[in-house]
């Protein structure tokens, strides 16, 4: 399994699966296009990552790509530049709800897939001490809306969740899964 990324939390998801990974990152531009649904921005920045790979792939491997983003009173949020913009993202954030979107990309030599997974997201009010110090520990540049879910934001401030919590961290694994058994015949890789 060709992982088309650096994340090292989407890593982490699938090899939870029992998946071996191994990591191809792909630089490609994630400048959004205009007059796309969010579901459709997703997916089509996953696509871009995808397409740089597809053509080196050998005929037994098979390349996953993923891209999240965040979405807050119809204004898209990808990674912040500096963490001035991560802090007016939290602070955007805090106390209502958002709904964050993660595009998949299968692909192979032959074929590819694209897909993508909806979960929406209320967090607490968040203070100004505890987005202080959350930017202080990890600021969260690479992370789509300034948050992880499983960072101490995520840990203290979120409220409520509706969907799939894996989404929220970058990678749909419950519907990755289900995609993969009615593909494949299975959900895991090595399984017979």
């Amino acid at each position: 399994m060709i992982l088309v990324s650096a994340s090292p939390r989407r890593r982490a998801l699938l090899e939870l699966l029992g998946w071996e990974v191994e990591l191809r990152p792909a630089a490609v531009d994630e400048t959004p296009t205009e007059g796309l649904l969010p579901s459709q921005q997703a997916m089509s920045l996953a696509l871009r990552k995808l397409s740089t790979i597809l053509p080196a792939l050998k005929s037994d491997e098979i390349a996953i790509s993923a891209d999240t983003i965040v979405v807050h009173a119809g204004q898209l949020l990808g990674k912040p530049h500096d963490e001035i913009e991560a802090e007016q993202f939290l602070r955007r954030l805090s106390g209502g709800w958002h709904t964050v979107y993660t595009g998949v990309a299968v692909g192979s030599l032959h074929r590819s897939w694209c897909f993508y997974e909806e979960t929406a997201v209320r967090f607490h009010h968040l203070s100004d001490g505890l987005i202080a110090h959350y930017l202080k520990k990890s600021p969260p540049l690479d992370k789509a809306g300034a948050y992880g879910a499983q960072d101490l934001i995520g840990l203290v401030g979120i409220a409520e969740i509706k969907g799939d919590f894996y989404n929220v961290m970058g990678l749909p694994v419950q519907r990755l899964a289900r995609f993969w058994e009615q593909t494949f015949g299975k959900i895991f890789v090595g399984e017979s």
